[in-house]
């Protein structure tokens, strides 16, 4: 009895495994075939696409700048005297020669007169000493007059000689004092606030007149940290490097060259003072402005996508890639770096291959979707994704 129990014990068990098994099986067929019905009833996704391209593409350091105007001038008074004639307005621009202010001349056109007759009178002198020189040369051969005499007449004419040497160099500060009442700008730049007006007195090279700032060319400051030194050298060893000037509210950057790289680096920092020059002939770059510099060192050929295509999730970066059946996959990428609104990938995408730039939230493995064209609004219809 016991061993027909047992083994009718047996067959019961294994006999309710078996149902139990078949009714996974079947929950579990049921729930996948739930799930891609699920699926199938989505609407596709409205994505934007676009092409990945493999493209040279410049290579930059960047760094913040400061413009900085590369002569200034502080226009101060050579005379002294009272100011009469004002020519320019405060921010104005100028060119060398162009004339700004006068002092009143009327002081040292007198003083030229004055030196003039002067001049005159000891030229009249040292005609009558030479003459006197002349006369007693003869007479001390003919021993009328002693030779104490005659080099009395020698030291006279001596004498008026130098006084005319004298009064001539007088004179010839005396015109370059008229000269400086006429005051003019020595290079090409942008004038800042006029100080003085019509009437003051203006001591000689104290008063500030105006300051002017040379803006073209115009030269910009900026600190690279020492680890870039190496590439900077050895870049720019055959080359004159290009560098770009973006300033604020302007899509258009300005393009300079690096002109100068200090001979030392700052200990303090450990960063290394670059200057680039540009030619600012639209007067954007302005002094004391910070401004974004970007130091191409080279081109290189790398696939560039739109930075909004790239997404990051918990094994790093990645793409969705747009397949021609309107579906989409998820493919890992490695970012080499960003390049304005670029990213620029070295490994994971290939040359012309279509990317999700918009609508990546709607987005699974397989997902179908439908391509929205950003130019004009419309939009492909796709399949179901199978």
């Amino acid at each position: 009895m016991s061993r027909n129990y047992s083994f009718a014990l047996h067959n019961f068990t294994v006999r309710i495994s078996s149902i139990v098994i078949v009714i996974c099986t079947l929950f579990t067929i049921s729930a996948c075939d739930h799930k891609k019905q699920a699926a199938k009833g989505r609407p596709p996704a409205p994505v934007t696409t676009a092409k990945a391209e493999l493209k040279d593409t410049p290579y930059y350091l960047t760094a913040i700048g400061t413009v900085k105007a590369i002569d200034t001038i502080t226009v101060r008074s050579r005379v002294t005297g009272y100011l009469s004639k004002v020519f320019i307005k405060d921010g104005e621009y100028v060119t060398a020669g162009q004339q700004l202010f006068t002092m009143d001349p009327s002081p040292y056109e007198a003083s030229i007169r004055q030196l003039k007759a002067e001049l005159a009178s000891d030229i009249t002198k040292y005609d009558q000493a030479k003459k006197d020189y002349n006369r007693y040369r003869d007479l001390v051969r003919r021993k009328v007059v002693s030779e104490e005499n005659y080099e009395e007449k020698r030291l006279d004419m001596k004498t008026a000689s130098d006084s005319i040497a004298v009064t001539q160099a007088k004179l010839h500060d005396a015109r370059n004092d008229l000269k400086y009442c006429f005051i003019r700008t020595p290079i090409d730049g942008l004038a800042g606030y006029v100080h003085p007006t019509e009437g003051n007195l203006i001591e000689e090279n104290k008063d500030e007149l105006v300051v002017i700032n040379k803006i073209s060319p115009i030269a910009v400051d900026f600190y690279l940290p020492q680890k870039y030194l190496p590439e900077v050298q050895k870049y720019s060893a055959n080359k004159t490097l290009e560098v770009l000037a973006i300033t604020e509210g302007r899509s258009e950057p300005e393009i300079g060259r690096l002109t100068f790289i200090d001979n030392n680096v700052d200990t303090s920092t450990g960063t290394v003072w670059m200057q680039g020059r540009f030619d600012n002939s639209h007067k954007v770059l302005w002094p004391g402005n910070y401004v974004e510099i970007r130091l191409k060192l080279y081109d290189e050929k790398i696939i560039r996508i739109p930075m909004q295509a790239t997404c990051t999730g918990p094994k790093g970066k990645f793409v969705w890639i747009a397949h021609s059946n309107n579906t989409v996959q998820m493919r890992p990428v490695t970012v080499e770096r960003r390049s304005s609104k670029l990213d620029l990938i070295s490994k994971g995408l290939k040359d012309q291959e279509t990317i999700v730039t918009d609508g990546q939230l709607r987005l699974y493995p397989g997902a179908a979707i439908v391509v929205k064209n950003a130019a004009n609004g419309t939009s492909s219809k796709t399949g179901t994704g199978e």
